[in-house]
């Protein structure tokens, strides 16, 4: 589609020649509440529209998307009309459209980031959610990655005896990495600006400046976590260690053993942790399961005198993943940040947000020095 819009007439507003070229187009019909300009639009409403400029734009026929099946992993299909229903079922299974929680809220208005993000995957075929991933037409799980140390390292240039890390690549490539790790079938995920822009249920969150306040803080306590969690030295005060390891974790802490655990072992270990996490806003999102997600890349080393060096495959998990002393490594991880203290039985006190675990998307990377 490459439309020249015809110049505004005499008595015609802004809207009416975009309005009646779209009509002759068969984008919007006559009788449709799309076809007046002051209408708001809801999401079932624009995927209708979309799909009718995908037939277009690609050449794509008629398609009978709906089958029963999908009513299975969209739980809320008796909300969408069937005028839309083949559409929306079209514009997911495509990757325009995204749902949440495998919810696709028909009924919910278009906000302009929305719109934005829809159009653009419209256009460019590069922008969709992965359709490539499916089975049975469906997009399938994306299975949780237990890491290991690769056997393959990267170089990279060192200064005192540290990684020298460009963050605007590293950030380029996490953007990379596949969404929605472990957490359903849709490929349904909102990041900053769209999350902040939703509509939320929770009371006290009815404008922008609340919501925004509230991802920010989302983000600041899934660095804090990170910068707690994987920057320790046996030598240091190990009470205030303690307090910080509690401020910011909840649910995955909720018996104090743990984290004392954690306190006795690098005590008995001499160890002297280092680390550093990239990450930046716009790789934080709200997965299809609910739970905002900051992704990030963790350097890290175990330096000497530690007795040993060892992660967790899943955070505070059984299962470790023993690595070298004085070796730098870096993983890309997902922080799972939100408010889990409520219901857990934390006995003490900590933030509101707060950091669950991770979720990894590599295995741990050995970084050798380049010069």
């Amino acid at each position: 589609m490459n439309e020249t819009i015809p110049t505004i007439q005499n008595n015609e507003t802004w809207d009416m020649p975009i309005m009646k070229r779209a009509s002759e187009l068969g984008l919007v019909k006559t009788g449709e509440p799309m076809a007046d300009a002051t209408n708001e639009i809801t999401r079932e409403q624009a995927a209708t529209i979309l799909y009718r400029a995908l037939q277009i734009k690609e050449g794509i026929q008629y398609d009978q998307c709906y089958t029963s099946i999908l009513d299975q992993v969209i739980f809320d299909h008796d909300q969408i009309e069937s005028a839309y229903r083949d559409s929306v079922y079209s514009m997911l299974q495509k990757g325009v459209f995204t749902g949440n929680s495998n919810h696709f809220d028909a009924k919910g208005l278009m906000t302009r980031g929305a719109s934005c993000v829809v159009i653009e995957r419209v256009l460019d075929k590069g922008k969709r959610a992965n359709p490539t991933k499916t089975k049975n037409e469906f997009r399938v799980f994306v299975d949780l990655k237990y890491p290991i140390e690769s056997k393959n390292s990267i170089q990279m240039p060192f200064e005192n005896g540290k990684p020298v890390i460009d963050n605007e690549k590293v950030i380029s490539e996490l953007k990379q990495h596949e969404n929605n790790t472990f957490s359903g079938f849709l490929y349904d995920y909102y990041y900053y600006d769209d999350y902040i822009n939703e509509k939320w249920s929770a009371p006290g969150y009815d404008n922008y400046e609340a919501k925004k306040e509230y991802t920010d803080s989302l983000i600041s306590i899934g660095i804090e976590a990170m910068k707690v969690f994987y920057n320790y030295d046996y030598q240091a005060d190990m009470k205030t260690y303690q307090k910080s390891l509690q401020w910011v974790s909840a649910t995955n802490n909720p018996k104090k053993d743990r984290i004392e655990s954690l306190i006795n072992s690098i005590q008995s270990n001499t160890l002297i942790m280092e680390s550093q996490f990239i990450t930046d806003k716009t790789l934080f999102y709200n997965s299809s399961d609910g739970y905002p997600r900051l992704r990030g890349r963790l350097y890290f080393t175990f330096k000497s005198p530690s007795q040993k060096a060892e992660m967790f495959q899943t955070h505070f998990n059984d299962v470790v993943v023993k690595l070298k002393v004085d070796q730098w490594y870096y993983i890309d991880l997902e922080a799972l940040v939100g408010d889990y203290g409520a219901h857990s039985g934390v006995e003490w006190e900590h933030s509101t947000p707060n950091y669950a675990n991770n979720y990894y998307l590599t295995d741990f990377i050995p970084v050798t020095p380049s010069n």
